[in-house]
């Protein structure tokens, strides 16, 4: 949403020199796309580590190695994708357009989820245990 509206003119707020230009439609626009946005990845980053260590048992010795070596990559890759989007992504926006850092971090993201979908086959999905919030909340 927010890389449709950089994109096109007519959905951009009108030139002003007050502090709350934007008004109707456009603002509803603006402010949903950015709450999508963040409950998006609030809950990718909160969910991501866990999925992850999810797919290695622990018991067996390879595995537990093997997700170590999963954490240590998995911070990386968040550390060099936030260092490309500090450097790379901001200098597209402020030297090409806002629009194309926009649809830059579109077609990443959308690779991402495809990414994810195509690999569901081969994900272990752990039944849900018994909640510790279930057993005090029937105390």
């Amino acid at each position: 949403m927010i890389t449709i509206q950089a994109a096109l003119d007519k959905l951009h707020p009108e030139a002003c020199g007050e502090s709350s230009c934007v008004k109707g439609g456009i603002a509803v626009m603006f402010y949903t796309s950015l709450c999508l946005y963040a409950l998006g990845m609030g809950g990718v980053r909160g969910s991501m580590t866990a999925f992850g260590a999810d797919q290695f048992d622990e018991k067996e010795p390879n595995e537990a190695k093997a997700l170590a070596t999963f954490f240590n990559w998995l911070l990386l890759s968040s550390t060099l994708g936030s260092v490309i989007g500090v450097t790379g992504v901001v200098w597209v926006s402020t030297q090409k357009a806002w629009h194309w850092g926009f649809f830059i971090i579109t077609v990443c993201s959308s690779i991402g989820f495809v990414t994810l979908a195509l690999g569901k086959s081969f994900y272990r999905i752990r039944v849900p245990g018994e909640s510790p919030i279930l057993r005090i909340v029937q105390v």
